[in-house]
């Protein structure tokens, strides 16, 4: 009876850590707090660590599986993007908003989505002059080690969002209302200029009217892209056609009789 005993107590003490070990992995990986004020606040220590320049936040707060894609189109990993945040700044400082607006998140599978979108602008000290925009932000936090760790960035532009049309432009608007038609010889699709009180809209084929919001020299823009139309006139002064550029194309149309 004693032996069968001591035998038991033996086999319990050499499967102790065996068991032990299998406790552990099956125990739940360290979780993150999944809630809006927990990843705002990540999202928050990001922004301060890139606009104070703060390298050693940032290789923290940024994960190596890190990847972004900024406005411009161009894709960065981790160590591309330290690099950048080293260089001087050189005659631009940039300035982003320090909260977002219109914040959204998700969590699925120790992720975080979050969306939202904020304003920047650079500022040249040289010429004194400045230009900004807003863009519409994506970025993905995955929990490891119990903490929240950027993944994937992603910004695109919000056409014109905050852009004033120039005052004073509707005096002009009945020089560009017609038909114009695309083509070497006009002979492709359509498009009309209609003015309506004081707004002028840009109406393609069988397409809604989209408000043309007037800049300088004959310039005018929208809120639901980012193209530019320029109205073209002759010698005389007469508009006789539109160039519109957009993305890498540019394309004109011809006025009509």
């Amino acid at each position: 009876m004693t032996v069968r005993l001591f035998s038991i107590a033996f086999a319990f003490v050499v499967l102790l850590p065996s068991l032990h070990g299998l406790a552990q992995q099956r125990q739940s990986p360290i979780a993150c707090p999944a809630t809006e004020q927990a990843v705002r606040e990540v999202e928050h220590q990001i922004w301060a660590a890139f606009r104070n320049r703060d390298l050693a936040a940032l290789d923290t707060l940024i994960d190596d599986d890190y990847i972004a894609t900024g406005d411009d189109g161009t894709r960065r990993r981790k160590q591309e993007t330290l690099t950048a945040v080293k260089r001087p700044e050189g005659d631009i400082h940039t300035e982003a908003s320090e909260q977002p607006e219109d914040f959204h998140v998700m969590f699925t599978n120790r992720v975080a989505i979050l969306n939202f979108a904020r304003c920047w602008t650079d500022y040249e000290r040289k010429m004194g002059i400045n230009w900004g925009a807003t863009v519409r932000v994506t970025m993905v936090f995955a929990c490891k080690n119990g903490g929240w760790r950027n993944v994937a960035f992603q910004e695109t532009d919000m056409p014109n969002k905050n852009r004033r049309p120039l005052a004073g432009a509707g005096e002009h608007f009945d020089d560009y209302v017609g038909h114009y038609r695309f083509g070497e010889n006009g002979d492709k699709g359509e498009v009309s200029i209609t003015r309506l009180g004081d707004k002028l809209y840009d109406t393609w084929a069988d397409e809604g009217a989209t408000e043309l919001l007037p800049g300088k020299y004959d310039m005018f823009f929208s809120r639901e892209d980012g193209s530019v139309e320029r109205f073209v006139r002759d010698k005389s002064g007469k508009v006789t056609g539109i160039l519109y550029t957009l993305g890498d194309g540019e394309f004109e149309a011809k006025r009509l009789p």
